[in-house]
């Protein structure tokens, strides 16, 4: 697959060129939107709801609402005082154990891969954060905007992976479970043995996208290349 990103991976003194490819591949079944009675391809238009003009790329700039209906425009000149990191350098600026990270602030994977040259770096990087149980945290520039990822070992390779800042994570609101009864002990000791009766090793190949495979069926059902 195509890399994405194309940069320097730097971890203290140990700096190697590396680039970015996706973990995940694009899904199976992508849907156009068309017109039923002539299948011609849907466009969507930037349309004015004010004034009801469709709108040019250039004239469409960037506002945040203020909360009272009113918006406020921002310019591309009143970010440019921003500080921002080289735009090809991953940077890890710290490290962290691997259990402490909430998965649910992980987001989007990248395969790092090394150049040829790097080779030896990528594995001494490798093998120090699988050996100690550790991810690096870093901070990377993705399309103009700094993210912080983690650098983690997997398998062979390394994986970027992405992180929502703090402020964009909910907490549930569970105080009710404050007086929530206690299990008895027979409760417990079925509930633990229904885990225990349902656990099996972790593979999800044997899993199927059920709606892409109808959806590829009706496909075959309508249409033969050989027609």
């Amino acid at each position: 697959m195509r890399a994405v990103w194309r940069g320097v991976l730097v971890f203290g003194v140990v700096a190697f060129p590396v680039r970015l490819v996706p973990v995940v591949r694009e899904p199976g079944v992508r849907f156009r939107l068309v017109h039923r009675g002539d299948s011609g391809r849907i466009r969507h238009r930037r349309v004015c709801e004010v004034c009801g003009e469709e709108v040019g790329v250039s004239e469409v700039v960037r506002a945040v609402e203020v909360g009272d209906g009113r918006v406020v425009v921002v310019e591309d000149a009143e970010l440019a005082g921003v500080p921002v990191p080289p735009q090809r350098v991953i940077e890890v600026v710290q490290v962290a154990r691997a259990e402490e990270v909430d998965p649910v602030v992980l987001g989007r994977a990248f395969h790092v891969e090394p150049e040829v040259a790097a080779v030896g770096s990528f594995v001494l990087l490798r093998d120090a954060l699988a050996r100690a149980g550790r991810v690096g945290v870093a901070r990377v520039v993705f399309r103009r905007r700094e993210r912080v990822v983690v650098v983690r070992p997997r398998g062979a390779g390394l994986v970027v992976q992405s992180v929502v800042w703090f402020d964009q994570v909910r907490e549930p609101d569970l105080g009710f479970l404050a007086g929530a009864a206690t299990a008895s002990a027979s409760a417990e000791r079925m509930a633990s043995a229904l885990v225990e009766s349902m656990t099996a090793p972790w593979d999800l190949s044997v899993f199927e996208d059920r709606f892409a495979a109808a959806v590829r069926g009706a496909v075959e059902a309508k249409f033969s290349p050989f027609e």
